[in-house]
């Protein structure tokens, strides 16, 4: 394959891409707004019968982060002086945050019960997940080399005509 056939096939690849990406997030946010229409949080995603994968309505745990820096560098210099540097370290900064629970918004240190005021809570927005049967990837991808699917078909804001 010569430069000028790289270059075009690279192109229309970019072009394919581009246009999958833009449909795969218009097609996350219509599965999440159809999940949440009907009180779901997963739909099975299937062709000719054969389910193909599972599409999932992920609802992530808030993360939990420092509010109030030199109150948790006290705190930990408190309890934990040999860890404390100038801040505390991240390796034990993780150690500390994973055992913050959130009971409604206040953190509360599992392995004493105390109140840190200096934490709070992010809460993250849902998302899509979509995870393969064994064997989906496969089914599609036949789909796709016996016409059946096509990018086409797939990239469009049509109605399918495929049997579950």
């Amino acid at each position: 394959m010569n430069l000028r056939e790289l270059a075009l096939r690279l192109s229309a690849i970019t072009v394919i891409a581009d246009a999958a990406k833009e449909a795969k997030d218009r097609l996350r946010d219509e599965s999440a707004q159809a999940l949440n229409a009907v009180g779901a949080d997963a739909a099975k995603a299937a062709l000719n019968g054969t389910e193909v994968a599972k599409v999932s309505l992920v609802s992530p745990k808030p993360s939990v982060s420092v509010s109030q820096e030199q109150a948790f560098t006290k705190w930990v210099k408190q309890n934990w002086s040999t860890e404390i540097e100038e801040t505390v370290r991240d390796s034990f900064r993780k150690v500390i945050l994973e055992k913050i629970d959130n009971d409604n918004g206040v953190a509360v240190f599992t392995e004493t019960g105390e109140v840190l005021d200096f934490i709070s809570f992010k809460q993250r927005e849902a998302y899509v997940s979509t995870r393969f049967a064994t064997g989906g990837r496969e089914v599609i991808t036949e789909a796709f080399a016996t016409g059946e699917l096509s990018p086409t078909m797939m990239l469009s804001n049509e109605s399918l005509a495929v049997s579950n």
